[in-house]
């Protein structure tokens, strides 16, 4: 691993400030597969760097201009330390395989060897995996007058992502499960797959996207004792696509396969068009001009009062995030497979030639669409809050909320009603397709939390601890059902009750404290200056949701799901057990015809407590030279704290039991820690 930072501040005048900052990260793998021979490499790289000018044209108006760059690149099948892994083109020409990789595309890789009984004979593909290139520039202005101070500012942040890795089937994909000769290590040996697959892949293609922003925004002093807030900003987040144009869309109204004009020649010519249609459109999406967000702020301060009041309340818009909804594999890439079988006593076919003449069969094919006109969602946040300061501890009741409308998300739209008729292919809305999603725009979200914080940041014991008492919901987490109404349920991370303590005690020993004040240096080196620090995480349990597998009585195609819900199904604290934590008989799978009707994360799991305690301290051993030793303890009472509960009812064996402890909170640790300073 390589690992480099360089910073830069200069100050060119009294006017002139600039910062800079590179960082380079360089990391190598060697990794280990399931033969000897078959390891696999992989490259990883990372460029950060930032430059901002700070200009004072006066006192009263000051600019601030940045530029950022961000590079990660990663590649599979680099060579390291004179090690090369094996390409799958070698391998191919090597064994004298026919019918593959008619690009002659060369990569890390073999040709996949599935024998029934085995391991898979394989390599991780090669390729560049990602590189990622991101740069920005933002501009800010603020403008001091009189009782106001303005800022307005801008940014812009073009994004890339290249891909050019070779996907596995462009060696071929070989399955031999003895179907031919009765085994499937004898089919191996004599050359005779049960089915060879391969693909033609498109490689070496670029995501683009891109993001705008302009914000202003005014503080006012209105008087001593109040200020305000107000504030507007305007995003627009771009229309992703690929380089090359080969993008699509679908629309459900038609059933059609969009595609743009100069794309048409590229489709596959396995592509079903004889039942799935495609036409000539527009396939990328319109960025939302609209993202107006408006900011509001406020800070009073009472006449003759101890409390400060504050308020707020800000729209922000949600992004679909980076390279949403560029489409581009479908319709233009797909694998191809051949089944083998005896006609005469004869073989269809065998290595070296195991593809015989003539298209091969397609797997079903699925598809996802979204809407041409962008609506980003809109995220409406506020708060209130109420400080006061009792001698050295400030005290602050806070609540927060939020509504979020309008969210975007993917619904699976190819199910046919749930009904007594038994499922079949045909009753799908879209029976040429598989599974068919779209995005739908009327998601929402609802979240409130009341917290109590007390602070001391004072004296030779300070602390910061706070309850927060919280509930959070959404309505797009149960999709089961397209035809249904959206339900509300319980975010299943949100916790319902959650207390943090966090202390720092100087420990009153060593010279000029309350214990040893007058000790002489040995001593005071040895018991003075040490520090306590005690950190206690208390909550209740995370929610999570009840299921049933192995039937479909919708009859649509859907296995399992959720059950129907008789009663409440959790226990009385008193009640719960790792063997028994929830009453699962209050759950059935539901009759034939319908979806369940129990809620997603109506069942409470386990809580979480845990402390953790450090002690510190600083040896000053010569003027530059300065040793820091750390004693740690990870939860200090060994307390066990347990993942939630095997939850699907068609496992009665398993169903109610915790099986496992938390991952992050595991059984009581003790570190040492030293670190040499100079």
């Amino acid at each position: 691993m390589d690992y480099n930072v360089e910073r830069i501040d200069h100050k060119f005048s009294e006017k002139n400030t600039i910062y800079g900052r590179w960082i380079f990260a360089r990391l190598s793998y060697l990794l280990a597969d399931t033969y000897p021979g078959l390891e696999r490499t992989r490259g990883r790289g990372t460029h950060h760097f930032l430059v901002e000018d700070t200009h004072v044209f006066s006192p009263s108006l000051v600019q601030s201009f940045r530029f950022a760059l961000y590079k990660a690149k990663i590649t599979d099948g680099v060579e390291i330390n004179n090690f090369q892994p094996v390409r799958g083109d070698q391998v191919v020409k090597e064994l004298g395989i026919q019918g593959v990789n008619p690009k002659g595309l060369s990569a890390m890789g073999f040709p996949r060897i599935n024998v029934t009984g085995y391991g898979p004979l394989r390599v991780q593909p090669g390729g560049v995996v990602q590189d990622d290139r991101t740069w920005g520039v933002a501009d800010t202005v603020t403008w001091s007058r009189g009782r106001h101070v303005l800022k307005l500012g801008a940014e812009y942040k073009p994004l890339s992502n290249f891909n050019s890795v070779v996907p596995e089937g462009t060696y071929g994909v070989f399955t031999f499960n003895g179907t031919l000769t009765g085994y499937g290590h004898a089919d191996f040996l004599l050359g005779l797959p049960f089915s060879s697959e391969r693909v033609d892949p498109i490689t070496g293609r670029k995501q683009l996207d891109s993001e705008w922003g302009v914000f202003v925004q005014d503080t006012f002093k209105v008087s001593n004792r109040l200020t305000l807030e107000m504030g507007l900003r305007w995003d627009r987040f771009g229309a992703a696509t690929y380089d090359d144009g080969l993008i699509y869309n679908w629309d459900p109204t038609t059933g059609n396969v969009i595609v743009p004009q100069e794309a048409l020649k590229s489709i596959s010519p396995l592509y079903p068009t004889d039942r799935i249609r495609v036409v000539v459109g527009q396939a990328d999406q319109n960025p939302s001009l609209r993202n107006f967000a408006p900011r509001l702020g406020v800070a009073y301060r009472p006449l003759g009062s101890d409390f400060v009041i504050r308020g707020g309340y800000g729209v922000y818009t949600a992004t679909n995030g980076r390279f949403a909804r560029a489409q581009g594999v479908g319709p233009f890439q797909l694998n191809e497979t051949f089944f083998n079988s005896l006609q005469g006593g004869q073989v269809l076919f065998a290595f070296p030639n195991p593809f015989p003449a003539g298209a091969g069969s397609i797997a079903s094919q699925s598809i996802s669409g979204f809407p041409t006109d962008t609506e980003n969602g809109r995220i409406h946040q506020f708060n209130f809050t109420l400080e006061r300061q009792l001698r050295d501890v400030g005290l602050r009741l806070s609540y927060q909320g939020s509504r979020s409308r309008g969210l975007n998300y993917n619904a699976s739209i190819n199910k046919p009603q749930p009904s007594l008729i038994a499922f079949a292919q045909s009753r799908r809305p879209y029976p040429q397709f598989v599974n068919a999603s779209y995005i739908r725009t009327n998601g929402a979200a609802n979240f409130n939390a009341l917290t109590l914080q007390a602070q001391r940041k004072v004296g030779q014991v300070t602390f910061d601890t706070h309850w927060t008492w919280a509930s959070n919901y959404s309505n797009v987490l149960n999709l089961e059902n397209p035809y249904a109404p959206l339900f509300w349920n319980r975010d299943p991370s949100t916790s319902r009750h959650r207390v943090v303590f966090h202390t720092i005690w100087d420990l009153p020993v060593g010279r000029g404290r309350r214990y040893f004040g007058t000790a002489p240096g040995p001593i005071n080196f040895v018991l003075g200056g040490w520090q306590l620090y005690w950190i206690a995480y208390m909550e209740t349990g995370q929610f999570f949701t009840p299921s049933f597998s192995g039937a479909d009585p919708s009859n649509t195609n859907t296995s399992g799901g959720l059950p129907d819900r008789l009663a409440n199904g959790n226990l009385p604290a008193s009640e719960r057990r790792l063997d028994r934590w929830f009453d699962a008989s209050a759950f059935v799978r539901p009759p034939a015809g319908r979806f369940g009707n129990s809620g997603m994360n109506i069942l409470e799991g386990p809580g979480l407590y845990e402390h953790n305690l450090t002690i510190s301290k600083s040896f000053g051993i010569t003027e530059r030279l300065k040793f820091t030793f750390v004693a740690a303890m990870q939860n200090v009472f060994n307390h066990p704290n347990f993942n939630n509960p095997a939850s699907n009812i068609s496992t009665p064996g398993s169903v109610g039991v915790v099986s496992s402890i938390e991952g992050f909170a595991p059984s009581r640790q003790i570190m040492l820690r030293g670190r040499l300073d100079f």
